[in-house]
């Protein structure tokens, strides 16, 4: 019976220290991914808040002239109205949009970040109306210049597109992105979303 026991004795205590070592290694390998977690999060949070500023403006000048005709029998009755139009429309990207994700790699200490499409934010128009033409059979109402100020404003925001202010809020997020993540020692990989945005006011209907 004593020499069993001395058999399976060193059996027995070879088992306990490998799962001392086990449970040992276990946490060793937990502690070390909630350190490396922790890590990331403060450099999470700052791409985070730096993605929120990450706008650009444009300064978009223009002149519009509207016009309608409203023809009774042979007589036609025009109503016309020239806006002289200026505005700031700013860029940037809607961070709760679904698409917005920010995920870091601990290991080779890099953030991949995808940001939504580029859209108008805001538009802060200034227009000045004059060269107005109206009668009394075809009088320029409020309705009439409630329309046509949404028109121009939806010319402000094509015309700030057109000159290409959505790309150059993506390289303007990219760069802030960039310039924050290396000075936590991270480097970033920005990745944007197909760059489209909500259409125009239509113009209205002559």
């Amino acid at each position: 019976m004593r020499g069993a026991f001395r058999f399976f004795l060193p059996w027995v205590l070879a088992l306990a220290l490998a799962l001392l070592c086990g449970v040992l290694l276990s946490q060793l390998l937990r502690a070390r991914s909630e350190s490396r977690s922790v890590s990331a999060a403060p450099v999470v949070t700052a791409i985070k808040k730096i993605a929120q500023l990450a706008t650009v403006e444009a300064e978009i000048s223009d002149v519009l002239r509207f016009e309608e005709v409203k023809s009774f029998l042979i007589f036609d009755f025009p109503k016309t109205a020239t806006i002289r139009m200026r505005g700031r429309v700013i860029a940037g990207f809607d961070l709760t949009a679904p698409e917005f994700r920010v995920d870091p790699d601990a290991a080779g200490r890099m953030l991949h970040v995808r940001l939504p499409a580029p859209r108008i934010l805001a538009i802060d128009p200034r227009l000045e109306w004059f060269d107005e033409t109206s009668g009394i059979f075809n009088p320029i109402t409020p309705q009439d210049r409630t329309r046509w100020m949404l028109w121009a404003r939806g010319q402000l925001a094509r015309a700030a597109k057109d000159s290409g202010i959505e790309a150059r809020a993506v390289e303007q997020a990219r760069e802030m992105l960039s310039g924050t993540a290396e000075a936590f020692g991270w480097r970033v990989e920005v990745a944007s979303s197909s760059m489209r945005g909500p259409e125009p006011t239509p113009p209205p209907t002559p």
